[in-house]
């Protein structure tokens, strides 16, 4: 078996393991992760209808851009260990293989794994040139060249992030930052004046470093220890907040598409999902929790003053996602309202049932519903 085939076996079993290990989290992710896999395919197949149509407005590209790449930014980080061949690096080190043919390996593996979201722009790019190759040469070429950058923006992003998300380095000022104010404030730029501020962002981000904080003697105790644990690891909070800032920007593209009329069930849909997005980070507490529990059972603590301290620390981290959903200001009262009614009906499955966490708020939805078809 040749290098790279057995690269490409080593991704493959990784990726079979991940999708075993969403069945060993729970009852609720297993139904809610094939009720999502539509909507991840049918994602860039609009995106690229809206990156490819050139009286797509300057905010909808922005949004819709930005929501690709976050995508395709969360999809390679969710690899990278079957990417890399993590858990066998010790093995691959050992083989009398080129550094070279490595590297290569490597890069081929990056393609095949971010396939349609490069392919997509790419296969798609090539057509309308080919198709519209006359216009290359005709007198307004310089105009029809103009309408094929926003495309073939998409497509040079969608390169750069499928390698940078395996990066140890976030980009931060470019994937998140300046397309997060470019959503609040569009500033009356076109679209290829956006693309060019998005490549300075990123020759920028390449010299800046990340920005960090240290903990200083605040906090103590459990708070501090989970604290920590995030800061260790901080990639499933880390993809959680793309999760949701992928969210707000598909919510906003949405809005601009759809009637007035139907905005209102689509807000009630984003605050079911963003509540059980932002509660879900129980999970991980939960998680830390078992994991030390003899020696939280030695501390000079009650249970009860630990269960406050672990719900607090959930609430604060909470805060950061509902500081964004505030800034995007995408609801009213009435959808705050019943976000926070499925954030607590989640956070409360999460505690006692953890495997059948879905059925509550889903429950709860439900009856919310029928209330409104009987009630009128």
């Amino acid at each position: 078996m040749s290098y790279w085939l057995f690269r490409l076996q080593l991704y493959r079993q990784s990726l079979r393991q991940w999708l075993s290990s969403l069945q060993q989290i729970g009852f609720g992710l297993v139904v809610l992760f094939p009720m999502a896999l539509p909507v991840l395919i049918f994602l860039p197949l609009l995106s690229l209808g809206v990156a490819a149509n050139p009286a797509t407005t300057v905010p909808v590209y922005l949004n819709t851009l930005w929501g690709y790449l976050l995508l395709l930014f969360s999809w390679m980080k969710l690899q990278q260990a079957g990417i890399y061949g993590t858990d066998y690096q010790l093995y691959l080190n050992s083989l009398p293989t080129s550094a070279r043919l490595k590297k290569l390996a490597d890069a081929g593996l990056i393609l095949y794994s971010a396939n349609f979201f490069v392919l997509g722009p790419l296969v798609l790019l090539s057509f309308v040139l080919v198709q519209q190759s006359n216009k290359l040469f005709a007198a307004g070429s310089q105009q029809f060249l103009l309408e094929l950058v926003p495309l073939a923006g998409l497509l040079l992003l969608a390169l750069y992030y499928s390698f940078s998300a395996l990066r140890r380095k976030i980009p931060w000022l470019s994937l998140f930052l300046l397309p997060y104010l470019a959503l609040l404030a569009p500033l009356g730029l076109s679209k290829p004046q956006w693309l060019l501020c998005w490549g300075v962002a990123i020759v920028l981000e390449s010299y800046l470093p990340l920005p960090t904080f240290k903990l200083g003697r605040w906090p103590q105790g459990l708070f501090r220890l989970l604290l920590r644990a995030d800061l260790h690891s901080p990639s499933a909070e880390g993809l959680r907040l793309v999760a949701l800032l992928l969210l707000i920007a598909l919510t906003r593209v949405c809005i601009a598409a759809m009637h007035p009329d139907i905005v209102p069930y689509l807000l009630n849909a984003v605050s079911f999902f963003t509540g059980l997005l932002l509660a879900s980070s129980l999970f991980s507490t939960q998680a830390l929790r078992v994991e030390y529990q003899l020696y939280l059972a030695s501390l000079p603590q009650s249970a009860a003053k630990q269960l406050a301290t672990c719900v607090g620390y959930v609430l604060a981290k909470t805060s950061i996602g509902v500081l964004l959903l505030l800034t995007a200001g995408i609801f009213d009262i009435r959808h705050w309202g019943l976000w926070l009614l499925f954030y607590l009906v989640t956070m409360i499955g999460i505690w006692f049932r953890p495997k059948m966490f879905l059925l509550l708020p889903c429950a709860v939805g439900v009856m919310l519903v029928l209330g409104q078809l009987f009630l009128g």
